[in-house]
């Protein structure tokens, strides 16, 4: 990459005119999911739930857009050819490691890369995400499910919803991080002292995950859920794997290893399930230790290789990304010209407030997936009295 775009793809000008057109476009979606939700929910679910798929994939492609267009990520992708052929044609449940601030970002590119159906990834989501304009809100719309992180008050959430989302007539794909937040030295520490006074595995690159969730709602989406995948996720570059870096055009490598395992392999009963889960963590434990000593999943892991390929990139989301530019932008540009050669001192003011709001709310953004300011009281003494 030249200096001359690397500087453009840096520039906070040019980020503010990405949010511009995030919310402007984002809005605009929201204000048709909630008119087709309140005209089409009540009458005709299945239809809302297609269109919507419409709707959710114009949001997400944005940020699919910044991975694979904008900042040109290679995504390497590791899986067998005969579980390869039954991705996207499915429904799914996604088990993915939660080290990174993009874990999820990488989890839709797949879904757009491999699998053509981004617009159908649902995943549990923390509770107060739900409020956050455009993208909470499309998730609401999208039937997320929303965790309060109380089993007691998530149990009825799991057992109910969970199941309906796997009854949709198009494939739909669950994310799970059972791990329950991003993993930290600290966080790390909390989970090898737990599992030291438990006898479970010491993992070195991944917390103990947390079962109950997992098992508690096994028995409502079984009969629907033909396969769960184990997916690794890992980066290599010398930059740190963000929004922010994404948004400012920085590059590195991401790596994702796929196992699709058939429901009939993943065991009935909270103790043999919690049992298998345990072994899945710690074989991506093994696969990831592996991948940093080496660069390879495979070396020092134990686990069967297979060859990695890279998959084709989707133009859909560079069109959609282009549409709404010229959409939001043209007019933008054409309203400040006027403004500036008025020369109305109130009304440039007028413009420049907003696009201060606008730098707001790009930080909030960027924010919201950095780990160092997640809201999660793993391992802390209040998370232990609760």
């Amino acid at each position: 990459m030249t200096t001359n775009m690397l500087s453009i793809k840096s520039s906070p000008v040019t980020h503010l005119l990405f949010t511009l057109v995030f919310l402007v476009s984002g809005l605009t979606v929201n204000l048709l999911q909630l008119l087709f939700f309140i005209t089409l929910w009540p009458l005709n679910k299945d239809l809302f739930r297609k269109i919507n798929y419409y709707f959710s994939y114009i949001i997400y492609s944005e940020l699919v857009f910044l991975s694979d267009w904008w900042a040109g990520i290679p995504y390497y992708f590791y899986i067998n050819k005969e579980d390869y052929k039954f991705f996207g044609k499915e429904h799914g449940m996604f088990i993915i490691n939660h080290k990174y601030e993009i874990d999820w970002l990488t989890a839709w590119v797949v879904h757009d890369r491999i699998g053509g159906i981004l617009g159908n990834c649902k995943a549990f989501a923390k509770n107060s995400l739900k409020y956050m304009p455009v993208i909470g809100w499309a998730w609401w719309f999208g039937e997320f499910l929303f965790l309060q992180r109380d089993l007691v008050r998530d149990k009825h959430t799991i057992e109910t919803k969970l199941g309906k989302l796997f009854e949709h007539g198009h494939p739909v794909t669950m994310l799970l991080y059972a791990e329950g937040t991003r993993f930290t030295k600290d966080k790390q520490e909390a989970s090898i002292k737990f599992a030291r006074s438990k006898g479970l595995p010491e993992l070195k690159e991944h917390l103990l995950p947390r079962t109950k969730g997992f098992s508690l709602g096994l028995p409502h989406f079984r009969h629907n859920l033909p396969a769960v995948y184990n997916v690794q996720i890992a980066f290599k570059g010398e930059e740190k794997p963000s929004l922010r870096a994404l948004l400012c055009g920085q590059r590195f490598e991401a790596h994702v290893y796929m196992e699709r395992i058939p429901i009939e392999q993943v065991p009935d009963g909270d103790k043999a399930c919690e049992k298998w889960m345990y072994d899945m963590y710690e074989k991506k434990d093994k696969m990831m230790v592996s991948f940093f000593n080496t660069g390879d999943w495979f070396k020092e892991s134990g686990v069967t290789p297979v060859e990695k390929f890279v998959p084709p990139y989707r133009y859909y989301c560079l069109l959609n990304m282009i549409f709404w530019s010229i959409l939001v932008l043209v007019p933008f540009f054409y309203l400040a010209f006027n403004i500036f050669i008025s020369g109305n001192i109130l009304h440039i003011l007028l413009l420049v407030l907003p696009i201060g709001l606008l730098h707001v709310v790009l930080s909030k953004m960027l924010s919201v997936s950095e780990i160092s300011k997640t809201s999660s009281q793993y391992g802390t003494e209040k998370q232990k009295t609760k």
